[in-house]
């Protein structure tokens, strides 16, 4: 029997080709990046780098920018309605001119007829705001100015009431009070409260408290008389006090025997 070949199928060839050509490829792409320059002054610089040289050279020569300017547009109404501007086009006949004249007129009347009613007293109302809020940031200012004042002034009086001892000075008693101070009253002295004994007494109790250098011996029998009668009067006036108490006390037990129980 003669040799039989092994026939390979078309498509596994082609892969296998395929395999090898990628093989290559991957080869020559390390070959170039790990491979040694060819000429030396014509080296690549790594993007790091130009990174690194271009920000220098922008720090160096700034760009001016240029400023937009800004168009400032007029805030138009919305309650405005356009006045439509007529001019003939091109090309246009009179018919159409015309008809389209109509047309835009129709259509200004109809917005004017549906738009919103204005009220010009409401709409005028915005200067009356800004002099309310004048008054009211002047009267703001005020209350400061004053706020202000009044702090100088206590700070002014704190000053002044402040004592400046010297250094080495030194306090021999406490201060004397001359003024009296606020909400005080005024106590009585021992020996000047207002008694009966001394309306009834009146002018007598000056006179004998103020002893005379040379009184006579009448003088003294008067002034011992008038003390006799005084004294008295007075023991006469606490005993008709003490009869009226009894009196009454014996008023009230004798209105509690008389109710029933």
């Amino acid at each position: 029997m003669g040799k039989q070949r092994l026939r390979t199928p078309a498509g596994t060839a082609a892969t296998s080709r395929k395999r090898l050509e990628t093989c290559d490829s991957k080869q020559m792409k390390k070959k170039k990046t790990n491979s040694k320059p060819q000429r030396l002054d014509e080296q690549e610089i790594p993007y790091r780098l130009r990174e690194i040289m271009k920000s220098r050279d922008e720090l160096k020569n700034p760009k001016k920018k240029k400023k937009k300017k800004r168009v400032t547009e007029q805030p138009k109404l919305e309650d405005d309605i356009p006045v439509p501007k007529f001019r003939r086009q091109e090309g246009e006949s009179e018919f159409s001119y015309i008809e389209r004249m109509e047309q835009e007129t129709q259509h200004v009347l109809f917005l004017t007829k549906n738009q919103m009613q204005r009220e010009p007293e409401k709409e005028e109302l915005a200067p009356q705001k800004t002099q309310k809020k004048k008054e009211f940031q002047k009267k703001k200012l005020d209350k400061v100015r004053k706020h202000k004042e009044e702090k100088r002034a206590a700070m002014l009086e704190k000053e002044l009431l402040r004592d400046s001892v010297k250094f080495g000075e030194v306090v021999l008693q406490p201060p004397t009070l001359t003024a009296r101070p606020r909400k005080s009253t005024i106590k009585n002295k021992t020996g000047q409260k207002q008694l009966l004994l001394t309306s009834l007494l009146g002018s007598g109790r000056t006179a004998s408290t103020q002893k005379a250098p040379c009184a006579s011996f009448a003088r003294q029998r008067i002034i011992q008389e008038e003390r006799e009668r005084v004294v008295q009067a007075y023991r006469d006036i606490k005993k008709r006090k003490q009869q009226q108490q009894v009196l009454t006390e014996s008023q009230t037990a004798v209105g509690n025997l008389k109710k029933p129980i």
